[in-house]
């Protein structure tokens, strides 16, 4: 159930902004939220016998989200640096596709 509303949650912010910063941060939040949530129910007793004999399941969700929350964070600087570069040439605009 709160993974429907986490997909749901990250595609609105995600289709719905146009700028990197929100795109960027979209992916960053999704994968903050597969840690914390995973972690919740992990370690919490009204989830009893979700990750049974299945620890590295939770380790799989664990890495993923880390590696999303680093995908976001990172290619936002990247996109950064390169905007500031382009900015200080004279008479330039940088598009961004994404």
């Amino acid at each position: 159930m709160f993974c429907m509303q986490l997909m749901v949650l990250f595609f609105l912010s995600f289709c719905l902004t146009t700028s990197a910063a929100g795109r960027y941060g979209a992916i960053s939040g999704f994968g903050l939220s597969l840690i914390k949530w995973i972690l919740i129910v992990r370690f919490s007793a009204y989830f009893p016998g979700y990750f049974d004999g299945q620890y590295w399941l939770w380790w799989v969700f664990l890495v993923l989200g880390i590696l999303l929350f680093l995908r976001g964070f990172i290619n936002y600087a990247k996109i950064r640096k390169m905007a500031d570069s382009v900015s200080t040439l004279p008479r330039t605009r940088g598009l961004f596709i994404y």
